[in-house]
């Protein structure tokens, strides 16, 4: 019961810490917002040791962890306006196009064709509304028409994305289960204050993304290779990012996973293009230019390497062609060994029946540490496979990630996106710490 009392502790300061970011984000405080937040990770980072240190527990601990993740949530939804981020208003304007019969992808939002859809509350808030389309694959317009059929208000499609979130707990906790490992540890993402203040407080798709992932893994654990596919591509279809897990969630030979994945891209995108044609791809090419994922400029280890060399004394910049090469091929190898690192279908067995989701997890932290866009909400789906691969690099990576923001509230060019890739230091020296543990560890147990 002592033991339970310190989770219970651990909890309740998380939900004091959670409460002043209230006050501060209702006062448009920004800065106050991310100390406040980066401050959180120290109980949420106890209450993880807590947990993953155990094989056994006292009762209704899991209950508790689900419910202060409920909670957390919740105490968020009434912030209204979200002031780190407007992608919720975008969600709210494409469901509501859709439900006046017009193809989200066809009009940018000050097209005058679109004058009598406009109000005072969501309208006015829509970035990019005077030349980007929208950027959501066909799920997540599915879901933004489906949501808007029943709330058009910021709080009321929160409440949506929580109980989504709910659902992910749901799943990772019966997955953990399902390999052998105790639910309490779904812990890692019921409490993490990324995930709480993202979709709680900023409301974003993500949420749905990471819930039908969670749902590929329950699936895959369950041996239930359609149903694996066919959230994987349900989850790519909300943000494609997704779909680099496929090499990890594949068994080589099965057939049901690629056919339910692709059928579901088919069916899906198949509405979209035949009101819009290529048009379905949005402003998706403008995006990457216009944040940098083209020539590299905000790739945080691109401009943390760029920023050793001039400190090295070395003059001429890395060429971003070159770093985005080198990126694409070590996650295309790291693909390649999650495919075959795995038997083939059938065969499995109790020694390889965890190689999966560790390479799954493989390849999601590469992914984000290379190439994820630079903002904070793009780390939220590390933070599920934390709860199935313990990983301090990882964790680190996914505490440190609030002053990303900066490039919303200040202004400061390069300047700022060099801090912030120093801000990533103590993750790349906690990762090759780890990786020369392991190597040390392994060398150690092949000789003895």
């Amino acid at each position: 019961m002592q033991s339970l009392r310190t989770l219970i502790g651990l909890g309740a300061l998380l939900l004091i810490i959670e409460l002043y970011i209230f006050g501060a984000h209702r006062h448009n405080r920004s800065y106050p917002v991310l100390i406040l937040l980066t401050i959180s990770g120290i109980p949420f980072g106890f209450a993880v040791w807590w947990t993953f240190q155990r094989k056994k527990f006292p009762a209704n601990t899991l209950l508790i962890i689900l419910i202060g993740g409920a909670l957390f949530r919740l105490i968020l939804v009434p912030l209204d306006p979200p002031r780190l981020s407007t992608d919720i208003y975008r969600y709210i304007w494409d469901g509501r196009l859709q439900g006046a019969g017009i193809n989200p992808y066809l009009y940018v939002p000050v097209d005058p064709r679109l004058a009598g859809l406009r109000d005072d509350s969501i309208y006015p808030n829509i970035n990019r509304r005077e030349y980007a389309h929208t950027i959501y694959p066909p799920v997540a317009q599915i879901f933004f028409y489906v949501v808007t059929r029943v709330t058009q208000s910021v709080p009321g499609f929160k409440v949506v994305l929580v109980l989504l979130d709910l659902a992910t707990m749901g799943l990772v906790a019966a997955t953990l289960r399902a390999i052998g490992e105790p639910a309490e540890r779904v812990i890692a993402y019921a409490w993490h204050p990324l995930p709480i203040f993202e979709f709680g407080g900023s409301g974003h798709i993500d949420a749905l993304m990471i819930c039908f992932i969670a749902l590929a893994l329950f699936a895959r654990a369950h041996q239930k290779c359609g149903l694996a596919g066919f959230a994987l591509g349900v989850a790519t279809l909300v943000k494609f990012i997704p779909i680099i897990l496929l090499p990890a969630i594949y068994r080589r030979w099965d057939k049901k996973l690629p056919i339910a994945f692709l059928t579901i891209i088919v069916v899906c995108y198949l509405p979209y293009v035949l009101g819009a044609g290529a048009g379905v791809l949005g402003f998706l090419p403008q995006y990457a230019k216009e944040e940098g994922l083209q020539d590299g400029a905000r790739y945080y280890i691109y401009v943390l390497i760029d920023y050793i060399l001039g400190w090295c004394g070395v003059v001429h910049e890395l060429p971003p062609a070159i770093f985005t090469s080198m990126a694409l091929f070590g996650l295309g190898a790291i693909a390649v060994w999650a495919f075959y690192r795995q038997p083939p279908f059938g065969r499995e067995n109790s020694e390889t029946q965890g190689r999966w989701i560790s390479s799954a997890f493989v390849l999601a932290l590469t992914f984000s540490t290379l190439l994820s866009p630079y903002y904070p909400w793009y780390y939220s789906w590390i933070a599920l496979f934390l709860c199935f691969v313990p990983n301090s690099a990882a964790l680190a990576l996914t505490l440190i990630a609030w002053p990303l923001y900066r490039s919303l509230v200040d202004q400061s060019g390069d300047d700022l996106f060099r801090f912030q890739s120093r801000v990533f230091l103590p993750f790349f020296a906690l990762l090759v710490l780890m990786l020369i543990m392991r190597i040390r560890s392994s060398r150690t147990a092949t000789k003895s």
